[in-house]
């Protein structure tokens, strides 16, 4: 007797013909759209920035000189620290050694981004990204100076009446998150320097609130001109003045 035939192993079924074209053509549609959207966005933040408000504000108004100072990536708005609106030695805590005779400069952020990256060396994958795709915690910056900043092309000087610069104090703490006294929320992170802290932000960071939207922002309260809309530190910078920070016209 013959010993029984083995049944034949069957084999896997051969991939759906054109599979891999469809994968790679769905890939490319999808980095298609990623990229288109990416585009758009830039696109609409040209176009914004290009659109002014309070296209006809005098910067040479006023007698309270406040200064927006760019470092290139994030713009910051410095204010005198003792004005009878507000005098910030007395409002920031004793952690932010502000000088009565001084400045003291104010920044809205991504509160990773501001206690986690002192350098650029620390920026990580994570916190950009982060920072990026979704709404985030923010943080406030309150930095104190012994004076106004130094000219050049980096500072922007806009002189102020009491009205408007009264609009810019009550701007500058709704983006402080308040305690209970009302009274800022000193984190537990370290500043840069001797003379900075974070204190706990007031609303969401994202694509369409960066740290340039609050201070362009920071100018419309004011008054002065500004753009419609923008995430960039150019188109914060776009309308501002071109006086290098120097005094005003006497």
């Amino acid at each position: 007797m013959e010993p029984p035939s083995e049944s034949p192993v069957p084999s896997p079924p051969a991939p759906a013909p054109g599979l891999g074209r469809r994968v790679l053509r769905g890939s490319a549609r999808g980095l298609a759209a990623v990229l288109a959207l990416v585009g758009l966005y830039f696109a609409i933040a040209e176009v914004a920035t290009r659109i002014p408000v309070n296209a006809a504000a005098d910067p040479d108004g006023g007698e309270v000189d406040v200064y927006l100072v760019s470092n290139g990536v994030h713009v910051s708005v410095w204010l005198p620290t003792t004005r009878p609106e507000r005098d910030w030695s007395r409002w920031l805590p004793p952690e932010v050694p502000a000088r009565p005779s001084g400045y003291v400069g104010f920044g809205w952020g991504d509160h990773d981004f501001y206690t986690e990256v002192p350098t650029w060396d620390d920026l990580t994958a994570g916190v950009a990204l982060r920072g990026a795709l979704w709404p985030t915690r923010s943080a406030m910056r309150a930095t104190a100076y012994s004076g106004p900043p130094i000219a050049g092309e980096h500072v922007h000087r806009i002189s102020l009446g009491p009205e408007p610069y009264q609009d810019l104090v009550e701007f500058v703490e709704l983006g402080f998150e308040l305690d209970g006294s009302g009274g800022p929320i000193l984190l537990a992170a370290p500043g840069y320097g001797t003379s900075d802290r974070f204190f706990e932000g007031r609303g969401s960071y994202h694509l369409f609130r960066t740290c340039n939207t609050w201070a362009n922002g920071a100018v419309k309260a004011m008054g002065q001109r500004a753009a419609l809309w923008t995430p960039f530190e150019r188109g914060a910078r776009h309308h501002l003045p071109r006086n290098l920070g120097e005094d005003r016209p006497r």
